[in-house]
């Protein structure tokens, strides 16, 4: 998926900066974190971009144009297809929970630490350590970090608590300032029709 997620960002940042740079950029990023983490090479890409945009555009103007390039190719897919998983389930508390819990073991793994607490109404995950987190100090940019929170944006964006009866609270995130990112699923009672 990263691999997908960076040829996507590239295409939609080319325009703004030359890839050249973003790739030297990103390649002493990388360097300077060092390891094998599957999620360096997305985030040393998105943060070289913005270092590159940064000697070019204010401060400002750089976090818009790195985050429209990193959100808006993939928004509309996982937004409408987290909506149609959790429209067309029996039990959308266990599907949007599954999602998560398959995206932290299978997708996020160590580079993450999470701490649950579960039952039949309530999932709550905090993450305790974030590797975008890290690489964004490391690379000089901690302010990058709320681009990265803010791809969460499309599929939370997909639960309505009313319809599917699933209530989700993420009132802040270490990018943030926050100890954790608490990602807290309750299932509540949804409205009838």
């Amino acid at each position: 998926m990263n691999e997908q997620l960076i040829s996507l960002f590239r295409e939609h940042i080319a325009s703004s900066a030359p890839l050249d740079e973003i790739d030297a950029a990103a390649a002493r990023i990388a360097a300077a974190v060092g390891g094998s983490s599957p999620h360096l090479a997305l985030t040393a890409s998105v943060a070289g971009a913005y270092q590159v945009l940064l000697r070019r555009l204010p401060r400002a103007e750089a976090l818009s144009v790195v985050a429209r390039a990193f959100h808006e190719p993939i928004r509309p897919y996982v937004h409408d297809g987290t909506r149609a998983a959790l429209d067309a389930a029996d039990d959308p508390f266990a599907v949007i929970t599954g999602f998560s819990k398959d995206r932290e073991e299978n997708y996020f793994g160590d580079d993450f630490s999470f701490s649950r607490v579960e039952d039949s109404s309530r999932y709550l995950v905090d993450v305790r350590r974030c590797f975008y987190v890290r690489v964004l100090d490391v690379a000089g940019v901690p302010e990058l970090g709320t681009v990265f929170c803010e791809f969460d944006a499309a599929w939370i964006s997909a639960i309505d608590r009313d319809r599917h009866g699933v209530d989700f609270q993420r009132p802040t995130t270490i990018a943030r300032g926050g100890a954790t990112c608490p990602f807290h699923f309750r299932r509540v009672t949804p409205e009838s029709p």
